[in-house]
């Protein structure tokens, strides 16, 4: 340790900075392949076989029909193939769960699979490639299920102007995702005491290393949604908030992944602040490939030293809109003993 600390002295600043960067790259590469091997042994794949696994792949699928539920004109034939998804894995469920039945993973496929038909027999579209994708069993139940009703729920402007009133536990029921706005604009100045509200976000040292952009060019809101890839089928939002953290915050490789930590907690608040405020919002993923990475990082000017943490879509409220239910786990799965 003293040889360490006399060399520390005699070496030229520049040299010192450039040993220390070089065993933090080696540590940073130890780190990354451990949690790479942790990752690709865990994750949801297509040759997945646990039952958490198969249910995350199959709320992913679904998700994809649902969505297109809220669209203002609705794409018949949309999804087909998140539809032979849906198949394979409620096949998969049923050999993994013997409760499959009572599966609330399983009940929600079969709520979206219903009006996914209910919409195509009663705009008179053939429906044999729905049937044929999915065995007798299942086809019963989403016949039965088409019969009902869909458990959407409506969200309107009025329902929002008590907002800034209301308690959290309120706030928190109230806040859903919306996708589609009113015409009336969103501009950065009307947008900033909302993330100033968010700004008492706890950060690691409190070092605050989130960064925020708005964009309310039209133009490049469309650019930039096109290259992220999740809002085909709607109109440009008024305005797309940008939600990125600053790794000149950070000071040793243990926290390579805080941005992505503090990043999430303050885009949280920021989203409790919008429906506070009034607004309408969607967190949309930000976790691309490199070449998607990179392309948004040229349309929007993003620094090499920030890591990007998610869009939200804002917009003022329509006078009346229908979204997804999105039921949510219960506790005991959530809370582990």
């Amino acid at each position: 340790m003293k040889i360490k600390r006399k060399l520390k002295h005699i070496l030229p600043k520049d040299t010192v900075n450039a040993i220390q960067r070089k065993k933090a790259y080696r540590r940073i590469r130890k780190a990354e392949k451990n949690e790479a091997r942790r990752f690709t042994s865990h994750f949801a794949s297509s040759t997945s076989s646990s039952l958490v696994q198969i249910e995350s792949r199959l709320i992913f699928f679904v998700h994809q029909i649902e969505k297109g539920f809220s669209f203002d004109i609705y794409q018949y034939g949309r999804g087909r193939h998140a539809l032979t998804q849906i198949s394979a894995l409620i096949t998969q469920l049923m050999a993994t769960d013997a409760n499959w039945r009572h599966n609330l993973v399983y009940q929600e496929a079969i709520l979206a699979l219903g009006e996914y038909l209910r919409r195509h027999v009663q705009a008179g579209h053939d429906i044999s490639f729905i049937t044929d994708i999915f065995n007798e069993q299942i086809n019963h139940e989403i016949e039965s299920s088409s019969q009902h009703e869909y458990p959407s729920i409506e969200v309107s402007y009025d329902s929002k102007k008590d907002n800034a009133a209301a308690n959290f536990s309120e706030l928190t029921e109230r806040r859903h995702a919306i996708r589609s706005y009113s015409d009336t604009p969103v501009t950065k100045q009307d947008l900033e005491p909302v993330i100033e509200l968010a700004l008492r976000t706890p950060s690691v040292c409190n070092r605050q290393p989130t960064r925020v952009r708005i964009f309310t060019d039209k133009d490049t809101i469309t650019q930039a949604l096109k290259v992220q890839g999740g809002f085909g089928g709607y109109d440009a939002p008024p305005a797309l908030i940008l939600v990125s953290s600053d790794l000149q915050a950070f000071m040793n490789i243990n926290e390579h992944n805080e941005g992505y930590v503090d990043g999430g907690l303050f885009a949280m608040s920021l989203l409790y602040a919008l429906e506070a405020s009034g607004y309408a919002a969607c967190p949309l993923n930000t976790m691309f490939s490199t070449e998607t990475d990179e392309e948004t990082r040229r349309l929007l000017a993003i620094p090499d030293n920030e890591v990007l943490i998610m869009y939200i879509a804002v917009g003022h409220f329509r006078d009346t809109s229908r979204i997804c239910l999105s039921r949510r786990f219960n506790l005991d799965h959530v809370l582990l003993n």
